[in-house]
C-alpha cells in the first residue's frame, strides 16, 4: 500500500508478542487519528511483507506480499495470515497519521480498502488494548486482602475488571478518592474518565508522601474531540517548597501521560486545556512552574545585533537556529539591522520574532520571505530535537536605505550646487531635443535597451544566490531519501529571458534492507526515482517562490545503482 511521505514513529523494532505490538499501536494512536504498520515476518511457508492501515477503533485496509512468489493477498486472506503470525517474531515500522494523512492513505489505496472487512482492532490482534494498565491493578488489592485470608489465583482477576478504583485507598487516609466528571456540549462514557482518574491516582500515589483525595474533570465535548480541564486535589506529608514543586511537576506529567486513555475508551481525541494541582491547599498550574524555570536572555552575535530569549537547556539549539536564519536572510538580499527571538514554551515552543531590516523588496515580499525562511528552519529544528516548534508572530520594521550627507557641505557649496543642477536640466532638455530631431523611432530602442539591461542586472543579483541555495538544499535533502545512499549531484543552469532552466543529475546506490529475515526491498526502482524527482521539484518550487525567480527544471536525471 502507498503511504504519504512521512517519517516513522518507530522503525525496525523486533517484537515477539501481541503485548509488545499493543504498546506500539497505543503509542501511535495517542499521537494521531490513525496508524500505519509495516510488518516483516516469516513462518515455515515463507516470508511476508504486510501493511496495515487502521483508525482508533477498526481495521481499514490490509495487504500482504508473499516475498517468495511475489503473490499479493488482501482482505480476508491477509487478515487470516496476520492472525496466524501473531506471537512469532516480527520486524515492525509504525507510523502515526493525522486525519488528513489517514484520508489520503485511504484515497491512494481504495482497492485494498474496499476489499478489507472493517473488523475491530481487538479482533484482529486478539488482545485488549487496555490490558497493560490493568495488569498492575491487583498488586495493591492483594496487599489489602491478605489480613482477611489468602486469596486464590482465581480471585485475582475479579477486582481487575470490577473495582480498580479502591487501590489508592491506603494513600488516602482510609477514604476512597472521589472522581467528579462535569460534561458540557454532550456526554461521553463516564467509565473512560474513571479509568483515566484511576491511572492518575495510582501513579501519583507512588510519589513519596503524596496522597490524592479527589480528581475533577470539566469536559467540553466537541466533534471528535473533547476539551478537558483537570483538577487534582491531594495532600503532602512535607511542607518543603522544593519537594512540593517536584511533586506537582510529576503530577502534571502523569495527567498528560494518561490522557490517551480517553481516546482508547471513548474514541474522542482528548485536548488538555487546563491542569491544576492543589496540594495542602496550595494551587499551582503548569505555566506557573514553567515561568519559574530559568530563562536565558542574551546576545547571539558578538556585535549584539541578534538577541535571544529561551529556556537555558535549549539555548545551544536556538542560538544556532537564530544565526542560520539571519545568515540565510542576508544571503537573500535582506540586511538585518537587529533581531530579537523570543521563544516561549517548554515541551512545545513558540517563536516570536521582532526584526528590523533593510531590503530591496517591498514590505509584503520582505515579510513573506522572512516568515518562509523562519518556518522552514523551525520545522527542521523541531525534527532534530523531537519537539513541536511553531512560528507565532513576526514583527518586521522596514528601514529605508538613506545616504548620510555632512551638514556643513550644503552651506559651503549651496551656490555651486544650484548652478550645476541648472546646467544639468539644460543638458537633459538639449539631449531630448536632439533625440527627437533624430527621429522618435530611434528613441524607443535606446530606452528599451537600457530598461532591459537594468532588468537583467536586477535578475542576475537574485539568480546567483537562488541557484547556490537551490544546490545546497537539494544536496541536503537528497541525503535524507530512504532506501538509498546519496553519492553525488551535478547542477547546471542557463538563463533565457526572465526564466532560469536547470539541468540536474544525481547518483544513488540502492540499499539492501537486511535484518532478521534476510535482505529484501519491496519498493521498485521506478518508485524510488519518482520520490527523488518529486523532492527535487518541490525544492525548486520553494526556492523560486522565496527568491522571486522563475526556475524551471529542463532535465532531471536519476542514476540508481
Amino acid at each position: 500500500m502507498q503511504l504519504p511521505d512521512k517519517a516513522p514513529l518507530v522503525e525496525n523494532v523486533v517484537i515477539t508478542s501481541a503485548d509488545e505490538l499493543s504498546e506500539l499501536v497505543n503509542e501511535a494512536l495517542s499521537q494521531g487519528k490513525g496508524a500505519f504498520l509495516k510488518i516483516f515476518a516469516k513462518d515455515k511457508n515463507g516470508k511476508y511483507y504486510i501493511t496495515v492501515l487502521f483508525d482508533s477503533s477498526k481495521v481499514l485496509a490490509v495487504e500482504c506480499l508473499v516475498v517468495d512468489n511475489k503473490q499479493t493477498l488482501i482482505g480476508d486472506e491477509a487478515l487470516k495470515l496476520i492472525k496466524s503470525l501473531l506471537g512469532r517474531p516480527m520486524v515492525v515500522d509504525v507510523y502515526s497519521l493525522d486525519e488528513i494523512e489517514m484520508k489520503l492513505s485511504i484515497a491512494e489505496n481504495l482497492d485494498v480498502y474496499s476489499e478489507t472487512p472493517k473488523i475491530p482492532l481487538n479482533e484482529l490482534f486478539s488482545f485488549e488494548f487496555l490490558q497493560p494498565p490493568k495488569v498492575e491493578v491487583p498488586k495493591p488489592q492483594v496487599a489489602q486482602e491478605k489480613p482477611k485470608g489468602i486469596p486464590t489465583t482465581g480471585e485475582k482477576p475479579a477486582p481487575t475488571t470490577s473495582k480498580p478504583a479502591p487501590q489508592p485507598v491506603p494513600k488516602s487516609s482510609g477514604g476512597k478518592p472521589e472522581v467528579i466528571v462535569n460534561f458540557t456540549g454532550g456526554r461521553l462514557p463516564e467509565e473512560a474518565f474513571k479509568k483515566y482518574a484511576e491511572n492518575i491516582i495510582k501513579e501519583a500515589g507512588r510519589i513519596r508522601g503524596i496522597s490524592v483525595n479527589r480528581v475533577e474533570f470539566d469536559a467540553n465535548v466537541g466533534e471528535g474531540v473533547v476539551y478537558i480541564n483537570v483538577r487534582v486535589y491531594g495532600t503532602s506529608e512535607s511542607d518543603d517548597r522544593r519537594q512540593l514543586e517536584v511533586a506537582e511537576k510529576r503530577i502534571f506529567h502523569i495527567v498528560s501521560k494518561h490522557a490517551p486513555i480517553i481516546l482508547r475508551e471513548a474514541e474522542y481525541k482528548p485536548i488538555l486545556r487546563d491542569i491544576s494541582v492543589v496540594l495542602n491547599g496550595r494551587e499551582v498550574k503548569p505555566q506557573q512552574i514553567v515561568d519559574t524555570d530559568k530563562k536565558k536572555e542574551g546576545n547571539v552575535t558578538p556585535d549584539g545585533r541578534i538577541k535571544l530569549a529561551v529556556l537555558e537547556d535549549v539555548w545551544p539549539y536556538f542560538s544556532n537556529f537564530a544565526r542560520t536564519v539571519i545568515k540565510e536572510l542576508e544571503t537573500a538580499g535582506i540586511k538585518v539591522t537587529r533581531a530579537y527571538f523570543d521563544i516561549k514554551g517548554r515541551r512545545e515552543f513558540e517563536i516570536n520574532l521582532a526584526i528590523a531590516v533593510e531590503s530591496e523588496f517591498d514590505r509584503a515580499t520582505t515579510e513573506r520571505t522572512i516568515r518562509t525562511i523562519l518556518t522552514r528552519h523551525a520545522r527542521e529544528l523541531g525534527r532534530s530535537i523531537g519537539r513541536y516548534i511553531s512560528v507565532h508572530s513576526v514583527d518586521v520594521e522596514l528601514i529605508e536605505r538613506t545616504t548620510t550627507v555632512k551638514p556643513s557641505a550644503p552651506t559651503v557649496t549651496s551656490g555651486k550646487a544650484a548652478e550645476i543642477l541648472a546646467k544639468k536640466e539644460l543638458l537633459e532638455k538639449e539631449v531630448e531635443r536632439l533625440l527627437k530631431e533624430a527621429g522618435i523611432e530611434e528613441l524607443a530602442p535606446l530606452t528599451e535597451e537600457k530598461r532591459r539591461e537594468a532588468e537583467e542586472t536586477l535578475l542576475k543579483s537574485r539568480i546567483e544566490p537562488a541557484i547556490e541555495t537551490l544546490k545546497n538544499r537539494i544536496h541536503a535533502e537528497l541525503k535524507l531519501i530512504p532506501r538509498v545512499t546519496f553519492k553525488w549531484l551535478k547542477l547546471n543552469h542557463e538563463v533565457q529571458g526572465s526564466t532560469v532552466y536547470v539541468n540536474i543529475e544525481a547518483s544513488f546506490v540502492k540499499e539492501s534492507v537486511g535484518g532478521l529475515f534476510g535482505a529484501y526491498s519491496g519498493i521498485s526502482d521506478e518508485r524510488i526515482k519518482k520520490d527523488i524527482t518529486e523532492t527535487i521539484n518541490r525544492i525548486i518550487q520553494d526556492i523560486s517562490r522565496e527568491y522571486g525567480v522563475a526556475i524551471r527544471p529542463k532535465k532531471i536525471s536519476i542514476v540508481l545503482r
